[in-house]
């Protein structure tokens, strides 16, 4: 009894001291200060639409007085929703996230939790759009040729038209793309004196002016790489007639760019590559499906068949975009030995590189497998229908295959030929011979996205660029940017992101463009060129979305 006494009591005391414990004190947080804050609208839910302004503790946001910009729908100030971060612990008075009037200031207060108080006042008001979305002078020079220049914006409004040494300028004209809301103290398609700087002032609908200087300078030619570029063109989906997941592939030829359309059977789409302005229709000598035509370095042109495994692979040649009598160059039966019939086809991605009417060397791969197939061109003709099969050994960061659409790039035309590989989880530069990596980016979504495939390799005013399309924030593959690296030096192409140098590696990186659902991640990307040279256009294609042209010079400011 004793013992069980001990034991009863002893749980008691335990129980009784458990019970005069104190509670853990929470700390409480003494910031009071706001984060960041943006504004939308109604109907856009939290979309970030409009930036603020800060002064001590004012915010201003100025608010599009159309949105869309180019829009006739009016902005209405009392339904404007702010958003925003505050520390843990602190509570905003009043609350934000409904309807904001910014008729009139708002105030507001962010408490922290011990009771600090932070306040703050949002002004708003709706502004006149006074940008300048495109400017270009034409005129006519000595030859009676007629030439266009795009105006160069400055930040300082300074607008300047780069002229060549000794140029002649007659009859220029003034031409600009403005927000249809603001006006323009210069008349669209007047005639213009650039002997001397001009004054271009445009007054938004609040009736706020700002006004910009047109001027000619002469231009820097750079020794290396491009200077000077803007956006060409840009058509969507609807304006080039898509339909779901059928427009795979760019090809640039002269003046033309072809656009394959993988229909049964597929269609090639010709458009003039300065413009977008359709051309004609190609013949598809195979009548059959087809998911590329591909360019040479010298504009020849390939079509590719589609080959499920023990299919006919059948390549043709043309001689440009207006051929209608192609050769056919090779013709083969895709004997893969591995994957699956449909799996391991062959003809979804195909490159080339060199002259088809000389030497050259195309690479394909098969899908889903980590087999490449590679023919050289001698002569103009092919020196083996059969190809040399490559079982690709140095598959990287976790790989078990290449995938369905990965590219294979031959750097030059040579026997053994090294070669870029573009595959889900590498991109990488690899011995022709040992098929081992010579160099690969580093592994890191920032840097090729979440997937990337479409490629193109070219050397430009002594730099050699390699342009990719990089597929961002989703795995519906439908928002991409077009970037281009720097890859002349092998030592950058490691590169990683937070590298103090990482710039002169990724060199240039387009707005991001978007479409409805693509699920293929299917693209492109075709290069070509203009003015011996001192030009360079880069045509990028996202499936369900359209096609954008940017041009890159070899000039700088």
């Amino acid at each position: 009894m004793k013992r069980n006494s001990f034991i009863i009591l002893s749980l008691a005391a335990g129980a009784f001291l458990a019970s005069c414990r104190k509670a853990d004190v929470i700390q409480r947080n003494t910031a009071n200060l706001l984060s960041d804050i943006f504004a939308t609208n109604d109907g856009n839910g939290g979309k970030r639409l409009f930036e603020p302004r800060y002064s001590n503790d004012t915010i201003y946001f100025d608010i599009p007085y159309f949105y869309p910009e180019d829009s006739d729908d009016e902005t209405d100030l009392s339904r404007i929703i702010l958003r925003g971060t505050i520390p843990s612990d602190a509570k905003l008075t009043p609350a934000i996230g409904g309807f904001t009037d910014l008729n009139q200031p708002f105030h507001f207060s962010v408490l922290s939790g011990t009771g600090e108080k932070k306040d703050y006042v949002v002004m708003g008001k709706k502004v006149g759009n006074v940008t300048i979305e495109k400017i270009a002078v034409t005129f006519t020079d000595a030859d009676n040729t007629e030439q266009v220049i795009d105006g160069v914006v400055q930040p300082s409004g300074e607008v300047f038209f780069y002229v060549m040494p000794g140029t002649v300028m007659n009859g220029t004209t003034l031409t600009y793309e403005i927000n249809k809301h603001t006006t323009a103290s210069i008349a669209q398609n007047a005639a213009i004196d650039l002997a001397q700087p001009q004054s271009f002032t445009l007054t938004g609908k609040d009736g706020v002016s700002k006004t910009y200087t047109l001027k000619t300078a002469e231009p820097v030619k750079l020794d290396y790489g491009f200077g000077i570029n803007r956006k060409l063109w840009s058509k969507t989906d609807a304006d080039m007639g898509f339909t779901a997941n059928n427009e795979v592939s760019l090809a640039v030829s002269g003046d033309h760019l072809v656009l394959t359309r993988r229909t049964s059977p597929s269609k090639y789409s010709v458009y003039n590559r300065f413009t977008g302005a359709f051309v004609r229709e190609m013949v598809n000598p195979t009548n059959g499906v087809s998911f590329q035509m591909i360019n040479d370095n010298q504009g020849n042109l390939l079509s590719a068949s589609w080959a499920p495994k023990n299919a006919k692979f059948i390549l043709y040649k043309f001689r440009n975009a207006l051929d209608d009598a192609p050769v056919k160059l090779i013709e083969w039966t895709n004997n893969n030995p591995t994957g699956s019939t449909a799996d391991a086809g062959v003809g979804r991605r195909v490159n080339v590189y060199g002259d088809l009417n000389g030497d050259a060397v195309i690479m394909a791969p098969a899908g889903f497998t980590n087999v490449i197939y590679r023919w050289y061109i001698r002569g103009g003709v092919a020196a083996s229908q059969t190809p040399e099969v490559i079982s690709y050994p140095s598959l990287a960061n976790g790989a078990t295959h290449l995938g369905y659409y990965a590219e294979v790039q031959p750097v030059s035309a040579e026997t053994n030929a090294d070669y870029w590989i573009n595959y889900q989880q590498d991109i990488a530069l690899v011995n022709g011979s040992s098929h081992q990596r010579v160099a690969a980016f580093t592994s890191d979504t920032r840097i090729y996205g979440i997937f990337h495939m479409p490629t193109a390799y070219v050397t430009f005013n002594n730099a050699t660029y390699l342009a990719i399309l990089k597929y961002v924030n989703t795995y519906n593959l439908n928002q991409v940017h077009m970037s281009i690296f720097d890859v002349t030096s092998s030592s950058k192409i490691s590169l990683p992101f937070t590298d103090p140098a990482y710039g002169t590696f990724n060199v240039f990186n387009s707005e991001q463009m978007t479409a409805p659902n693509n699920g293929n991640g299917t693209g492109d990307v075709a290069i070509g060129f203009s003015d011996n040279n001192e030009r360079m256009q880069v045509y990028y294609l996202l499936t369900n979305g359209g096609v954008r042209a940017h041009e890159f010079t070899t000039y700088a400011p």
